[in-house]
């Protein structure tokens, strides 16, 4: 059996050492501040749409539309996940940003709020057109099964740039509330994040 040259194998252990005092290790968030706030990609990230999230539902919350809502003693809302229609794999996360658009309105007091996740054959539909062309007016559908007012729902989407080794993504959340009977849109609203390698 060869043996290799002696500075071979030095600089090889060295390497070895180097490379496990360098080793990354794991932490909570709290450990390392500004960590949730740090691009790691330049995909959608948890921070990104909470951010998104946050700015549409105060534009919902400044909108006509809740004096609507005061005046109507407490109509009934069904929120639909947001379609996801980036390349990236959001779809729970999106379904998780449903639940926080529920919390949201629950809290504000201004509507009752129809869980869509309690409708688990409904919640399949929704599912399967997921894959379908954005499509209100199968929203407005859908709130009639629910035995809803209104229907808050929207879509998340991308556009991606290269040049070289650079790359730009920007990323669109769209609201809207559509009023079932009719299908009308009483609110629309579009929020947007910029991610980049530069």
């Amino acid at each position: 059996m060869r043996r290799l040259p002696t500075y071979v194998a030095l600089a090889l252990a060295s390497a070895a050492l180097s490379a496990v005092g360098c080793a990354p290790k794991a932490v909570r968030g709290e450990q390392v501040e500004g960590l949730d706030n740090e691009a790691m990609s330049t995909g959608l990230d948890r921070y990104d749409l909470q951010k998104m999230l946050h700015e549409n539902m105060e534009a919902l919350q400044a909108a006509p539309i809740i004096q609507r809502w005061e005046k109507e003693s407490m109509p009934k809302v069904a929120v639909i996940p947001l379609r996801n229609e980036t390349s990236e794999h959001i779809d729970s996360p999106l379904e998780a940003l449903s639940s926080k658009i529920e919390t949201t309105l629950y809290k504000a007091g201004h509507v009752t709020v129809i869980n869509l996740a309690a409708q688990p054959g409904l919640m399949e539909q929704v599912r399967q057109a997921q894959g379908d062309a954005y499509d209100p007016a199968q929203a407005t559908q859908w709130g009639r099964q629910l035995a809803a007012q209104y229907i808050v729902t929207g879509r998340v989407y991308s556009v991606d740039e290269r040049q070289k080794k650079e790359r730009r993504v920007q990323y669109f959340m769209f609201l809207q509330v559509l009023e079932v009977e009719t299908g009308a849109i009483l609110f629309q609203n579009e929020t947007a994040v910029t991610k980049a390698i530069i």
